[in-house]
């Protein structure tokens, strides 16, 4: 017994003295490891440093958005075709900055630098010339503001005039591809009459929807939104001003937006004020996914010719696959200008999310048909985009 006893206490002594050995090498081994990993980590630290846009200071955010929109143009004029690669202007490739400040509980102030970037633009590409105006960069905002939870927002800089988006109230997230007011794509094409000769018109002369007042140099107030209303202002250039009120809500099964605004400008008048008015609503049952979008707009310039434009959108938005939601739509546009003619535009087409990549994949026809004043018969023109956008 006493020789088991003596060997049981040498085996523990044995095994004690082992796992103090094991815990000195550890600790040993530990305190190197610890030496070489913060050495590393402040390695990596600089390499980020290096590589990371970085605020100039703590007291204002900086976030890093934007969004990139290729696309395939086909086209047939009635007696040429042919496809580009465009940078699609329905809803173009562009990069910003924004941020904001908290200055106390109820004020904040901020900022945003937006740029576009361009190639190809899908609406300045024509018959004869697949690169519009070429790659180049613009400018689509540099504005500051001041925001109160109690009294509104005031924003000054190149910013958008309170009619910008009147006419782009859609629930149907088609405006990638079919966007609400202008064509936005195929405005520098000739409308070709059919005998043998090119028109002096083209088809942005007829369906440009040039009614809103969009991004200028201007101020622009917005009341806090109450009950799902909001009040907008703005005034600037060369007394440029506009009203607009917007509406987001839901009533049962039913979402719903809609705007309506009045604006005047003397942009391209040549000192004659032009009047505008728009709006737009749009109407979705969230059960079926079914939506109606309408939006119209005039604009009456000083020199007597009035443009105008109305469309009407309509399909079903549901969760067909594991990819995102998907959207059918068809779509008829009819637009007029005094001077030039009427025309109208039938289409259709399908827009599919991708959520895991922050990605819509699109296709659109389209086919126009103009009425010229000077009454000359002309051809059809017939469109088909696809492409994508991916936003970051």
């Amino acid at each position: 017994m006493i020789g088991e006893f003596m060997k049981t206490k040498l085996s523990i002594a044995a095994l004690v003295a082992g796992g103090m050995m094991v815990a000195t090498t550890g600790a040993a081994n530990a305190a190197d490891l610890g030496g070489d990993c913060c050495a590393d980590l402040e390695e990596r630290v600089a390499t980020l440093e290096a590589t990371t846009a970085r605020k100039g200071n703590r007291k204002v955010s900086l976030q890093i958005y934007g969004q990139v929109n290729q696309s395939l143009l086909i086209w047939d004029n009635g007696r040429d075709s042919d496809a580009y690669v465009v940078d699609n202007d329905s809803s173009a490739s562009r990069i910003g900055f924004r941020g904001k400040a908290k200055i106390n509980h109820d004020w904040s102030a901020g900022y945003r630098i937006e740029i576009g970037v361009y190639s190809a633009e899908s609406d300045r590409v024509d018959e004869v010339n697949d690169d519009g105006d070429g790659s180049r960069l613009d400018l689509r905002r540099s504005e500051m503001f001041i925001k109160s939870k109690t009294f509104g927002k005031v924003s000054w800089g190149l910013t958008s005039h309170a009619l910008d988006s009147t006419t782009t109230q859609d629930l149907s997230g088609t405006h990638v591809v079919a966007r609400n007011g202008g064509l936005r794509y195929v405005e520098d094409f000739a409308i070709l009459n059919t005998n043998g000769a090119a028109s002096t018109a083209d088809w942005g002369a007829i369906f440009d929807g040039d009614t809103e007042l969009d991004r200028r140099n201007v101020i622009r107030y917005d009341t806090p939104t109450f009950a799902g209303f909001k009040v907008s202002a703005s005034w600037g250039e060369d007394d440029e001003w506009s009203v607009a009120a917007f509406y987001k809500g839901r009533f049962a099964d039913f979402k719903v937006k809609a705007a309506i605004g009045y604006g005047e400008d003397q942009e391209g008048t040549g000192g004659a004020v032009s009047e505008n008015f728009n709006g737009s609503a749009s109407i979705m049952h969230t059960p079926t996914g079914i939506f109606v979008t309408g939006s119209g707009g005039e604009k009456s310039k000083g020199d007597g010719v009035d443009e105008t434009f109305y469309q009407i959108k309509a399909g079903i938005q549901q969760r067909w696959n594991a990819l995102g939601k998907t959207t059918l739509y068809g779509e008829y546009v009819n637009g007029e200008t005094d001077d030039v003619g009427e025309g109208d535009i039938y289409g259709f087409g399908v827009v599919q999310k991708v959520d895991a990549a922050a990605m819509e994949l699109y296709a659109g026809f389209r086919h126009y048909e103009a009425d010229l004043n000077n009454g000359v018969g002309t051809e059809d023109f017939v469109t088909v985009i696809t492409g994508a956008r991916i936003k970051f």
